[in-house]
């Protein structure tokens, strides 16, 4: 109960209108790894670079441990330093798993993406430009001298976005993605050929249309088992920001979410039309709390190879998040303890519930400094 009290007592400490976090996005219901289409927040970054030129001049550090992928239960660690430099934004960023280890992890023993460095640039010349490269690189060669296998990965990825006026496109392309070996044959190989996200908004009024496809397709060699996954994803969508007054904010979002699996044995679709509701509101100076409701509606179906289709159950997430304030440091927190994440190729992303477990209060933290 010590424990739980200070961590209450340090929720009482904090607020801040600076947009941080993977904690914040997830609080209002939006993508942790991509950010959001509408609403502001550094982690636009990953999305679109050019976005770099609204958020500048900070540090943040993701607080988490050494995992493959990032998730509630266990976050990854991962942070970057952002400066304005002139007519020129850049930044640097360490640790971003992207989505890209999933696949990689549910394959076999292959070496994932680990180390990874992002390199930003970004500036204004009448039409705001951004630019990013990912590149990570790695090698095992640790397995008992019986077993005499090294295992390799290597990544290359680069990001292109604009913004001009109210509208704004973006590319999202990697370029390479191998790993070569696992821990029982060396001829074992998980290769992602070039796969990409492109998409773009337009903002009107208070209501941002927008809309993004992406096509990915990975080649896997396991235990000389060859074999190859194909995945698209269409995503169309509205999204709304209302000032109610100077310090509260409601957010509300549809979107249309087409998904493609596609394998040696066949097919599967999946569609759904989420709607996200979430509020923000400056409790003090020196707090922030932020919460949202998620569910789809009419459409929420994955459909097999056999043309059968199902309903996926228990789709209903809530989140919830705080901000602490001490001047240019801010620390943000996802208050709850069970996954939940909305991502825009699958229909079985929501599994938060809303419980609460004082023992694990705060599951995502993140510190910023600003300056």
């Amino acid at each position: 109960m010590r424990k739980n009290a200070l961590v209450i007592a340090g929720l009482a400490l904090l607020s801040t209108n600076a947009f941080a976090s993977k904690a914040r996005v997830q609080a209002l219901g939006q993508d942790t790894v991509r950010g959001s289409e509408y609403i502001a927040d550094s982690r636009n970054i990953f999305r679109n670079p050019a976005a770099l030129n609204e958020t500048k001049n900070y540090l943040v550090t993701e607080w988490g441990t050494a995992v493959d992928s990032d998730g509630n239960s266990a976050p990854r660690a991962d942070g970057g330093f952002f400066r304005e430099m002139g007519a020129f934004n850049y930044g640097v960023y360490l640790g971003s798993d992207s989505e890209r280890n999933a696949a990689r992890t549910a394959a076999g023993t292959f070496l994932s993406q680990d180390n990874a460095i992002d390199l930003f640039l970004a500036g204004d010349m009448g039409v705001k430009w951004g630019a990013s490269i990912h590149y990570a690189s790695g090698k095992d060669e640790s397995l008992p001298a019986l077993t005499p296998i090294t295992r390799k990965n290597s990544a290359l990825g680069v990001s292109l976005g604009v913004v001009a006026g109210a509208a704004e496109g973006y590319l999202d392309l990697d370029i390479s993605d191998k790993s070569t070996g696992t821990t029982t044959l060396a001829s074992d190989e998980f290769k992602t050929k070039p796969s990409y996200i492109v998409g773009g908004s337009y903002t009107m009024n208070d209501f941002t249309m927008f809309a993004s496809y992406e096509n990915g397709k990975t080649e896997r060699n396991v235990a000389t088992v060859a074999s190859t996954v194909k995945d698209t994803a269409i995503v169309a969508g509205v999204g709304r920001t209302m000032e109610i007054n100077p310090t509260a904010r409601v957010y509300g979002d549809l979107q249309l979410n087409l998904g493609t699996n596609e394998v040696t044995a066949g097919k599967t679709k999946t569609q759904s039309l989420p709607l996200t509701l979430a509020m923000e509101a400056d409790a003090t100076s020196w707090l922030t709390i932020r919460g949202s409701v998620s569910q789809p509606i009419i459409l929420n179906s994955s459909k097999n190879t056999a043309g059968k289709k199902t309903t996926v159950a228990n789709q209903t997430a809530v989140a919830a998040g705080a901000t602490l304030n001490f001047g240019k440091l801010k620390v943000d927190g996802l208050i709850g303890t069970t996954e939940g994440n909305r991502a825009a190729t699958t229909v079985t992303g929501n599994t938060n519930k809303g419980i609460l477990t004082t023992d694990n209060l705060m599951t995502r933290v993140a510190v910023s400094y600003w300056f």
